[in-house]
């Protein structure tokens, strides 16, 4: 049964659907065209069953790829949709943000445009085997790196290029599965940004993100996923024994309070920093460790910036034996 849609939501939906079909109608196939009112129901059935897949749990791959498949099949499967497809299941953006089928859409729509890509690479395979045509074979390595470059874009924020809210979600899940190692999690605000976009512009304000970035880059082990989460808030997820998350935390702070220079010029920069710590054999929850991060990110901005702190709870369990001081420091 379709998912009961806020008006906005609905609102949205109807006008991706409208800009879908007027993408590829007429003149549907090499065949007689297909009326656009059974291509906007095929479309509409296709968006509601993905935005019920986003509000399901476990999450459905599985089901979410059938849909994708079903768009190389008959009455499209002689249409070059891959790129009208892409744009209106990847440019929307339903639900409430923060809301189950906002977090989820990105991943379910990209699961059903790589499941497409893939029945259309296989389809060109085919077509290649038996024609051995020169042209069929440009066309395959086409298919194959607009999939991998729509995975990317589904799960990596566009200015950074850092992982976004649903990749970092799962990566954390996949990192509380190992037995001998916890979950680490830094959430990173920088102070004062909305001054860098008021006094410089936003220009030089995504400069700042830029560079923020390649610094957390450099600074991070190999093992971390790095997410840009919101407008100036980064957070570092990575597999974590007792007692690292203090000594990383000092490198990020030290590697984000050096100025950032840009077209206008040396831009100050500097950062708070959060941390919280969920041991190995106990259930994280990503929500739950955010929060804990984001109050101890709080208090070292109450403490005056520039400063890291970890969450009361979380410093008793990286050692209970080592007071709260050892787990807050100022950036020189």
């Amino acid at each position: 049964m379709p998912i009961r849609l806020d008006t906005r939501t609905a609102a949205l939906v109807a006008a991706t659907i409208r800009e879908w079909t007027r993408a590829v109608h007429p003149g549907v196939g090499a065949g007689p065209a297909i009326p656009a009112d059974q291509v906007e129901r095929i479309f509409t059935r296709v968006i509601d069953e993905l935005l019920e897949l986003a509000g399901a749990e476990p999450f459905p791959v599985p089901a979410a790829r059938a849909i994708g498949r079903r768009l190389a099949e008959s009455p499209f499967d002689r249409t070059r949709m891959l790129a009208p497809a892409s744009r209106a299941l990847l440019g929307l953006a339903p639900g409430e943000p923060g809301s189950l089928i906002a977090t989820r859409w990105a991943f379910v729509a990209s699961q059903a445009i790589d499941s497409y890509a893939e029945a259309l690479q296989q389809r060109a395979l085919i077509q290649q085997e038996r024609s051995l045509t020169e042209a069929v074979s440009v066309r395959v390595q086409e298919i194959a790196a607009l999939q991998t470059r729509l995975r990317h874009e589904a799960t990596h924020d566009a200015l950074t290029d850092l992982a976004n809210r649903s990749l970092l979600q799962e990566r954390v899940r996949m990192m509380a599965t190992d037995p001998a190692r916890g979950v680490g999690l830094l959430l990173i605000d920088l102070d004062d940004f909305k001054q860098i976009n008021d006094g410089y512009g936003h220009s030089v304000g995504d400069e700042v993100l830029v560079t923020i970035a390649q610094r957390l880059r450099a600074t991070c082990p190999p093992e971390t996923v790095i997410s840009r989460y919101g407008g100036d808030e980064f957070v570092v997820a990575l597999p974590a024994r007792r007692n690292t998350l203090g000594e990383l935390a000092m490198r990020v702070l030290a590697a984000l309070c050096e100025p950032v220079p840009t077209a206008a010029g040396e831009v100050p920069a500097s950062a708070s920093v959060g941390a919280a710590f969920c041991p190995p054999g106990r259930d994280c929850d990503f929500s739950d460790l955010l929060r804990s991060a984001d109050r101890a990110m709080y208090s070292a901005k109450t403490a005056g910036k520039r400063q890291f702190a970890v969450s009361e709870l979380d410093v008793q369990e990286v050692d209970p034996d080592v007071p709260r001081s050892r787990y807050a420091a100022v950036a020189g």
